[in-house]
């Protein structure tokens, strides 16, 4: 099961990365064409061909941006997920949570302080039994 959930965040950090490197080819196609074009020329000088070519490129990139925003928020979303999935299996498992092994520690070294404490007191009441013999 960890397996699988750790190949889907996998999968979804690959697709992001692809999306974001296929945006900056597109914005740097942008940037090229518009050089080609002359730099900052008007709309109205550029071939019906450059305009197509920039709309392309334009929308190419706000598509791009519209998928990275879907693909962080599914991965945010599976992250909440699993978290709050991973949190109600260990509870129906029982299993303790740090908390509670935290408290189970401190009141084992309370318990071995007290048998630390009891065991001198018994080895002086025997010694002082042996003494009076």
């Amino acid at each position: 099961m960890a397996d699988l959930i750790d190949k889907a965040i996998l999968i979804g950090i690959g697709l992001e990365k692809k999306a974001k490197e296929a945006l900056e080819e597109l914005q740097k196609a942008g940037k090229s064409a518009k050089e080609a074009a002359g730099g900052e020329k008007p709309a109205e000088d550029l071939t019906p061909k450059q305009l197509i070519e920039n709309k392309v490129v334009e929308e190419g990139v706000k598509v791009l941006k519209e998928f990275l925003g879907l693909v962080k928020s599914a991965k945010e979303r599976l992250e909440k997920d699993l978290s709050s999935s991973s949190g109600k299996v260990l509870e129906r498992l029982n299993l303790p949570t740090s908390d509670d092994l935290d408290i189970v520690k401190e009141m084992a070294r309370v318990a071995r302080e007290k048998v630390d404490r009891l065991e001198k007191k018994v080895e002086e009441l025997e010694s002082r039994l042996g003494k009076e013999r």
